[in-house]
């Protein structure tokens, strides 16, 4: 996923991720919860080509015409479908990490706890304007967890399937990785929101809003930056654009516990020759058993 491209430019006040450790029993309730949730606003359009490369693309393809007719599209080499075998190691895959990645819930206490993340926000760097490199992030991590594809190439074990529904106000596309008949993920866009839908995904553990913490999935102290590195940043980014207020998390587990993160700007008064300023806190909310 190297660009992104939308029709809309309304605010965004809000994104929502909605994770799962079920299959496809967890679908209706998380799309359910997606739907209700008011999730990310708006997706930033790309920037039109400059005046410069559109006259270098015309001079590289002029107009078509009875001399120059239009090049016909290349034929699409055809995918071949998934086997039994490649289905059954990616679920075996993903069922193995989930475990991996499991630890117990009932150590977290319930009701709702802050944490800070040692992060200030503030206007984003040029690497960081915009909507698209946080929602990039976003999705990448999402990619990666689930293994959607490897190498950059759509693994060989699933299916995608994108839909551009007509006539649905506001709906531009949903993007939908399938195993065999498992649901693994999904990427809703409409034209003021973005909903991710992931399955096999246990709650992570607030030490992941720590600074530099090790991963071991993921090469432990080799890690650059530690584990969520990526993510934090991403959110104090967004947060640092007067048009994002909000970003949201929710876990559902198997055993029907929900998690859910609460990406806030939590406000620092001045101090001493430190100017006000606001500062990325996540508030944790554990549902009682």
């Amino acid at each position: 996923l190297d660009s992104w491209t939308g029709a809309s430019m309304s605010p965004l006040e809000q994104i929502s991720l909605i994770s799962s450790d079920e299959e496809s029993e967890a679908t209706p309730q998380a799309a359910a919860r997606a739907k209700r949730s008011a999730a990310a606003r708006a997706a930033p359009s790309s920037p039109p080509p400059s005046r410069k490369a559109r006259k270098t693309d015309a001079r590289k393809d002029p107009a078509p015409n009875a001399e120059n007719p239009p090049a016909a599209p290349a034929a699409a080499a055809a995918r071949p479908a998934p086997s039994a075998s490649q289905r059954a190691s990616y679920l075996q895959a993903r069922e193995a990490k989930l475990k991996a990645c499991r630890f117990n819930l009932s150590a977290l206490p319930a009701g709702k706890r802050v944490h800070d993340t040692s992060r200030t926000i503030k206007k984003p760097t040029p690497a960081w304007a915009g909507f698209w490199p946080a929602l990039r992030e976003f999705m990448q991590n999402t990619i990666d967890h689930l293994d959607l594809a490897p190498r950059g190439r759509l693994n060989p074990a699933l299916s995608l399937r994108v839909e551009r529904p007509a006539g649905q106000r506001g709906t531009l596309a949903s993007i939908a990785f399938r195993c065999g008949d498992e649901p693994v993920c999904a990427i809703e866009v409409e034209e003021d929101e973005l909903r991710i839908l992931q399955h096999y995904t246990f709650p992570l553990h607030p030490r992941a809003l720590e600074t530099g913490v090790p991963d071991a999935g993921k090469g432990g102290d080799a890690t650059a930056g530690g584990f969520g590195d990526g993510f934090k940043t991403a959110a104090a980014a967004l947060l640092g654009q007067p048009a994002c207020r909000t970003i949201r998390w929710t876990f559902e587990t198997a055993e029907g516990r929900t998690v859910r993160w609460d990406f806030v700007g939590a406000e620092r008064a001045a101090v001493g020759n430190f100017r006000a300023s606001r500062v990325l806190e996540v508030a944790v909310h554990v549902a009682a058993d």
